[in-house]
């Protein structure tokens, strides 16, 4: 009787194609969403029509709604689960809503030429801010609880009414800029934000000679 001897060894070039066929699997078994996701998602489409964008929310990361003519966010904002960025520049909103903190994973948000007056509890909820621009509103302080965003990088407050800095300010360990360019300080003011914030690089226009009670 002959003996036919089987090699256990894999041919090499089956070996190699293992790991890759399970980890081009495990690439595209998410959503399309999930994918860009690791990719890097601000390269993504940039979104400029609401209804639109609608048509496929969970595909959406970059939403860009200026000139909207908005008066408040639309509730329907909630549906887009893979939200990084929304701009809602040169709009008409004076408030923001309490469901904002729902757009959980957003780290870039921008509201320059609202209405806004002040910063609010839901806003502070949006943990994952990188960036946050509120330019040219009616903001008239910073609140206390501003550390909240921890991951926060970015804060762009030039041309409002701003007239509280807090010492929480000093917590947000990421920030490397903050704006405050044409809102009335005194030098005392400047002073404190530059103890609170020395390793950060600050805008300020000239000082006032004015001193404002909080």
């Amino acid at each position: 009787m002959t003996v036919r001897r089987v090699d256990s060894v894999m041919h090499p070039r089956r070996l190699s194609l293992a790991p890759l066929l399970l980890w081009l699997l495990a690439g595209w078994s998410g959503t399309p969403a999930t994918v860009q996701a690791q990719a890097g998602w601000d390269t993504a489409r940039v979104w400029t029509d609401f209804e639109e964008a609608m048509q496929r929310p969970e595909r959406v990361m970059r939403l860009d709604l200026t000139r909207s003519k908005w008066k408040e966010l639309d509730h329907r904002l909630r549906r887009f689960s893979q939200l990084r960025e929304l701009v809602l520049d040169r709009n008409r909103i004076d408030t923001l809503p309490d469901w904002l903190g729902e757009l959980s994973t957003l780290e870039r948000l921008s509201l320059q030429a609202n209405r806004i007056r002040t910063i609010p509890p839901s806003l502070l909820a949006l943990t994952e801010l990188r960036d946050l621009n509120l330019a040219d509103n009616e903001v008239q302080g910073i609140p206390e609880d501003i550390d909240a965003l921890v991951h926060l990088e970015r804060l762009i407050l030039w041309s409002n009414m701003i007239g509280h800095y807090p010492p929480s300010l000093s917590r947000l360990e990421h920030l490397v800029e903050l704006d405050l360019l044409h809102n009335e300080m005194s030098v005392d003011e400047q002073t404190w934000v530059r103890e609170l914030l020395p390793n950060a690089t600050l805008h300020f226009s000239e000082p006032c000679r004015c001193r404002f009670d909080d």
